[in-house]
């Protein structure tokens, strides 16, 4: 809900006093006062139901007549603080007018928004939150060693996971790509970094994706029980748009470069005692 519009509901529904209003909405005495005062001026009265965020913020900071130019939002700070769990375009909005009552409006704001994303060459950039992501995947490459028990040589499978907001990765080698492989990889994932994220992207694997779809994939029933049971939400990457999880993309390769690569010339064994 818009600081605004909870204003002007403390004021008129449960007729709090502007102390204790801004205490309610962590904002000053200054603040509530500016706002109701525009609200006045603008004939709003209560309720408000009928108007929109939108119309709501137009009638309280209508365009200036002035010949002063308002001050430009600095765009470098609003893409940075974009990035940021939970901040949208519209609380960053509400700080500038804060700042600048006379600055410009909401519509005019996101414009200059989608401007610099387009100048700067970001306007394909997947803005990713804190937290929120995990994109999973096996790697293409993979190593060899050999079982001292048989002296067969055995193929290990390497998953990565990635966090796209910091690019923290974790890798673990498995010694197939089955399901329990699979589930077993995501767990310790989990427990590497420490929680779980709003949501896991996996690629279309079949242990994954039982069906891929562009509209309504048909996810692995016991991949989906561990996705309840951690609660996290399984959105897989769209069949051929590696564009979706281009985060764990690059760090395949980058696992690819500097891991996988510089330890095909080494032996590796491994014995297994039973107890």
């Amino acid at each position: 809900m818009l600081k605004a519009r909870e204003i002007l509901r403390l004021k008129h529904q449960a007729g709090l006093s502007l102390r204790e209003i801004g205490k309610a909405c962590s904002c000053g005495k200054s603040t509530v006062s500016e706002i109701l005062s525009r609200a006045e001026k603008a004939g709003i009265t209560w309720p408000i139901d009928h108007l929109s965020d939108k119309q709501l913020m137009s009638a309280l900071y209508p365009p200036t007549d002035g010949r002063t130019s308002p001050p430009e939002p600095d765009m470098e700070y609003i893409f940075s603080e974009m990035k940021k769990k939970s901040v949208t375009l519209m609380l960053l909005w509400e700080e500038y007018k804060e700042k600048h009552p006379d600055g410009i409006m909401y519509t005019q704001f996101c414009e200059r928004y989608k401007n610099f994303k387009k100048d700067n060459k970001l306007s394909m950039h997947k803005e990713h939150k804190a937290g929120e992501e995990m994109e999973v995947d096996w790697a293409g490459n993979t190593l060899s060693y050999v079982d001292t028990s048989t002296g067969e040589i055995k193929t290990a499978y390497i998953f990565v996971a990635v966090l796209p907001a910091s690019a923290y990765p974790f890798v673990y080698a498995y010694p197939d790509t089955k399901l329990e492989s699979w589930i077993d990889a995501h767990v310790r994932t989990y427990e590497y970094f420490g929680g779980v994220p709003r949501i896991t992207i996996p690629d279309n694997t079949k242990t994954a994706v039982v069906k891929a779809d562009f509209v309504d994939p048909v996810l692995n029933k016991s991949y989906n029980e561990m996705a309840r049971h951690y609660r996290t939400t399984i959105i897989p990457a769209r069949p051929g748009k590696p564009k979706d999880k281009a985060a764990d993309e690059n760090m395949v390769g980058n696992v690819s470069r500097r891991i996988l690569a510089p330890l095909l010339k080494v032996s590796f064994t491994v014995s297994l005692t039973l107890t």
